[in-house]
C-alpha cells in the first residue's frame, strides 16, 4: 500500500529535522567538547536521516521507478550500517561501564551510545522504506528489465 502525500510530507521533515540534528551534534562534540566518538555517531545518524530523506523525496517524485537497484543499495547500506550501530554501541557501553563513567557528562561514552542507537534506528528505517518502496513497484510488469 502506497504512503499518501502528507504522510510522505511527515516522512521527509522528520528526516529532515533529524539531519539537521546529527549534523548539529557533530559540529558541537567536535568543537565544543571536544568527544570524537559521540561526534562521529551524531555526524552517522545525520548522514543516515539524510538519505532517508532523500528517499523519501525520490519516492515522492517518482524516481525510483526507473531507478530500483538504488533502492536495492539503500537496502543494503542500511543493513550494514545498522551492525555497524549496534557494534559501536556495544562497544561504547563496554567501555563506559569499564571506565565508570557517569551518565550525566558529556563527553561520557553513555552519549554515544544513544547515538549510536539513534544511527542504528536510521539505517532500519533506511532499509524498511526502501524495501516498502521496492515492493511498491514490485507489481509493475516493467520491471523485470532491471
Amino acid at each position: 500500500m502506497a504512503p499518501s502525500r502528507l504522510q510522505l510530507g511527515l516522512r521527509a521533515a522528520y528526516s529532515g529535522l533529524s539531519s539537521v540534528a546529527g549534523f548539529s551534534i557533530f559540529l558541537v562534540w567536535t568543537m565544543v567538547y571536544k568527544q570524537p566518538a559521540t561526534a562521529a555517531m551524531g555526524g552517522l545518524a545525520g548522514v543516515l536521516a539524510l538519505w532517508v530523506l532523500v528517499a523519501h523525496v525520490m519516492y515522492l517524485q517518482d524516481y525510483w521507478r526507473t531507478w530500483l537497484k538504488g533502492l536495492r543499495g539503500c537496502f543494503f547500506v542500511g543493513i550494514v550500517f545498522s551492525a555497524v550501530s549496534v557494534a559501536t554501541f556495544c562497544a561504547f557501553l563496554a567501555l563506559a561501564i569499564t571506565q565508570h563513567q557517569s551518565l550525566t557528562d558529556p563527553k561520557s561514552y553513555y552519549l554515544s551510545c544513544v547515538w549510536s542507537f539513534i544511527s542504528c534506528k536510521w539505517a532500519l528505517l533506511l532499509s524498511l522504506y526502501a524495501h516498502r518502496y521496492r515492493a511498491d513497484f514490485a507489481d509493475i510488469s516493467i520491471l523485470g528489465d532491471f
